[in-house]
């Protein structure tokens, strides 16, 4: 809410301030207080450890912390944001002066009891209320093991064994596809002749498909490219759904098994979604969930009888799934 209201206001208000209080003007104030400074630090120190959110300003009995004055911070241009706080902190703590001082003005007109403001809160409340009981639910959860168990899970849906890197020329019909056969075997360039002559999209880099494993490519070209050898080209053509192959490999290697620091986050996004939809449903089967059109009238609701669905009065038949 209030970053909606006086996010740019903060961000506008700021810059002006920043640039009416040069910041040369700060630092050579702080070098000027440099010994005071020195002799106060280890008291500050004490302070500052003992009151970790200390009490930075008073409006009329309104409290302001040192976390009001960064979570301002949070929503500056990125820009300003960067800045340590101690370069931005006295401009930035007079714009959370000024904007408790236009809050405090509102409840006194009782406007945080305007229905529409806590209409508001209540949905905010729930948003914060909803990210911190799934955040815990995900920790408590996503942990380094179970990381570790999905990861070894992962690898045994993984294919292993070769993968072979190949270059291929496609054409329309099989007399196209020998006389590229033919001026290979008279020393053309594979990769210039795919340039030419090739149909498929990879042309542009001489018919060349990158690395890939057995069962990527369709069946026809998967069960020949993976018999031939490094550098050999096919002597007869291969006809796939596409049309009529000309294969040459250009490397094999084996499949090496991703490392889990490859794939962790992936994992560990899957994992959340995975609870996250879990607890969705868990929370559904236990609740008394109603549901209403947007006149306010009861939203017929469809369930399984005997192979049939039973749409509010009536019966739709169809067979069951």
């Amino acid at each position: 809410m209030i970053q909606s209201v006086f996010g740019p206001t903060l961000r506008i208000a700021l810059a002006a301030v920043l640039l009416a209080a040069p910041l040369a003007a700060a630092d050579a104030q702080q070098k000027s207080k440099g010994a005071t400074a020195k002799k106060k630090g280890s008291t500050t120190a004490k302070k500052a450890k003992a009151k970790p959110d200390p009490v930075v300003a008073r409006v009329d009995g309104s409290v302001i912390r040192l976390s009001d004055v960064r979570a301002a911070r949070s929503q500056l241009d990125p820009r300003l944001a960067k800045l340590p706080l101690a370069r931005i902190y006295r401009p930035l703590l007079e714009q959370v002066i000024r904007q408790k001082l236009i809050a405090n003005a509102g409840r006194k007109q009782n406007l945080h009891k305007d229905e529409q403001i806590v209409r508001q809160l209540a949905l905010i409340e729930d948003r914060l209320i909803q990210s911190v009981y799934m955040n815990k639910k995900i920790r408590g959860t996503v942990t380094p093991e179970a990381i570790k168990k999905r990861y070894d899970a992962y690898l045994k849906t993984q294919k292993s064994g070769a993968e072979v890197r190949a270059r291929h020329i496609l054409v329309k019909t099989e007399a196209e596809a020998l006389k590229v056969i033919a001026d290979l075997k008279k020393g053309a360039d594979f990769a210039k002749l795919a340039s030419q002559k090739s149909t498929g999209p990879s042309k542009v880099q001489g018919g060349d498909l990158g690395w890939f494993a057995k069962g990527e490519m369709v069946p026809e070209f998967d069960k020949v490219v993976f018999k031939l050898k490094k550098g050999e080209y096919t002597k007869k053509p291969v006809r796939t759904q596409f049309g009529w192959h000309v294969i040459k490999v250009e490397g094999k290697r084996k499949k090496a098994a991703p490392k889990l620091a490859a794939v962790r986050n992936q994992l560990i996004r899957t994992m959340a979604r995975e609870v996250f939809q879990g607890e969705i449903k868990r929370l559904a089967k236990v609740a008394k969930v109603k549901r209403y059109n947007p006149d306010g009238s009861p939203i017929a609701t469809a369930r399984r009888r005997g192979g049939a669905i039973e749409v509010g009065p009536g019966l739709k038949r169809r067979p069951a799934q």
